[in-house]
């Protein structure tokens, strides 16, 4: 939100909330439009309609589409497909997979 100043325009820099990045691999783009594939509670994919925020390169960061909580698969394979049961592997010590806000930096 811009304000008035006396002397010209001030632009507050401080965010409300952290913005979640996800790497540049787990943006699919088909017919389907701009996706990400996450993992439900059930271990199952369910596809998730993003938009991009800015392009840092090898990370994306999200404008809208996903919760910090979702679980991103981060380089899903060709063919994958809403509903596909699948595995999970790489869990943390805690024994639930990272999700997209465990993965994140405190910069901001």
């Amino acid at each position: 939100m811009l304000s008035a100043a006396q002397d010209g325009v001030a632009l507050p820099l401080q965010r409300d909330v952290l913005p979640l990045h996800i790497p540049a691999s787990a943006l699919i783009f088909n017919q389907g439009g701009l996706r990400v594939a996450t993992v439900g509670p059930d271990d199952k994919v369910l596809f998730k309609t993003v938009t991009i925020a800015r392009d840092l390169g090898r990370e994306i960061e999200i404008g809208s589409g996903l919760a910090p909580d979702d679980r991103v698969i981060t380089a899903p394979p060709d063919g994958i497909a809403d509903g596909d049961q699948v595995r999970v592997v790489g869990a943390e010590p805690k024994g639930k997979p990272a999700t997209v806000s465990e993965k994140q930096d405190v910069k901001g």
